[in-house]
Parts: C-alpha cells; structure tokens; sequence
C-alpha cells in the first residue's frame, strides 16, 4: 500500500510540473501577442491619422475651389495650404488627390469635385495665358469686356478645355504646398441669337 501511496503522489507531483510549465508557455504566447499587436497597432495609428489630415486638407481645398467657381465675379483668390510637407497634393480637372510616404508604407487620398476646373498645363499656366490662348484660337478676340466672343468660339474653347483635361487625367498639377495656390474664375463675354451671355472657367495656377 505504502509503495501505492508513493507512486500516485509522484504522478500528482508529475502533473503539477506539467500544469506549471504550460501555464508559463502559455503567458509567454500571451505577452508575445500582446508585444506583436502593440507594434502593429502603432504603425496603423499613424496611418489614420495621415489619412485624416489628408482627409481635411483635401476637403478644404475642394471646398474653396468650388466656392470660387460658384461665385460670378472675376479674378484671382489665394488658397493657402495647411498640410504636411511631406504630402504631395496633385490636382486634375476633376480630382484632388494626396499621398505621403510613411515608414508603413504609402498612404493615399483622394477627392472628386462638383465642378470641372482647369490647372496650369502645356496650354496656359495662369489667366494672362489662358487669355492669349483664347485670343490665338478665336482671331484675336478674347471675351473679356467688349471684346466679345462669337458663338462658335464657344466650341473652340471647349475643344481647348477637353485636350487640357484630358493631359491632366495623365498628368495632374502638383502644386508646391509652401506657396500660395491662384484660384482664378475668368467670365467671357459672348454674343449669341439672344444676346451677349457670360460664361465663366475656373483655373488653378501657381506663378
């Protein structure tokens, strides 16, 4: 019986190391997941933020643009960036969009806008340029003023429009983020069947 007794705490004794040891394997797995996620969860966090920042400043800018191009009186108005230098802003006819190069990777934003705008390009790269650009497609004439356009001019300046936005779906305007952005609307006169009727195009520049 004695040699009974022995044996069976013996196994009890076997079992306790064995519940010890897998108890400690297993706070060592814990902490290990603990320490991974706490690495993961820091890089994700600074990716939000990016991306909020991103968010902010793309909105803003898309906001201004749009509030310049609803308003009917002519000539230039000056954005001010509020970002990161480290983020790059590129403008199309129809988008804004952003990224940042971080230690977790790239991180990218993008805004459609309720309206269609043109940034510099090969064809102009401020209103003076646009304005001769028009004046070499309609015989001189450049719808400012007096001067006005005729109705078939409308659809010259239209082409010119499509081909500018068309070069800057390939190849958007990256401003530079520490000068100030030109937000111009510029009104043309033009002479139709019912009268002399105005019509506006915004552009974005920077000199």
């Amino acid at each position: 019986m004695a040699a009974r007794f022995k044996d069976e705490r013996f196994n009890d004794d076997e079992r306790a190391w064995a519940d010890f040891l897998i108890t400690r394997v297993g706070l060592m797995l814990f902490s290990s997941i603990l320490l991974v996620s706490a690495f993961n969860i820091y890089p994700l966090f600074i990716q939000q933020e990016t991306a909020g920042m991103m968010d902010a400043s793309l909105s803003s800018l898309a906001s201004y643009i749009e509030d310049v191009d609803s308003t009917s009186i002519q000539g230039p108005h000056y954005y001010t960036f509020d970002i990161d230098p480290d983020v790059t802003i590129d403008i199309s006819s129809k988008y804004v969009s952003a990224y940042s190069d971080t230690k977790t990777g790239r991180v990218t934003r993008a805004r459609a806008l309720m309206t269609t705008f043109y940034p510099q390009n090969s064809k102009w790269d401020s209103g003076p340029g646009l304005l001769e650009v028009i004046a070499n497609s309609c015989d001189g004439r450049t719808g400012l003023g007096d001067d006005e356009l005729i109705d078939g001019d409308w659809q010259i300046i239209n082409e010119m429009l499509d081909q500018a936005g068309t070069e800057l779906a390939q190849e958007p305007f990256v401003p530079d983020t520490m000068q100030p952005l030109i937000v111009e609307k510029v009104i043309l006169n033009i002479e139709t069947d019912e009268g002399v009727e105005k019509r506006g195009v915004t552009i974005v520049y920077q000199i």
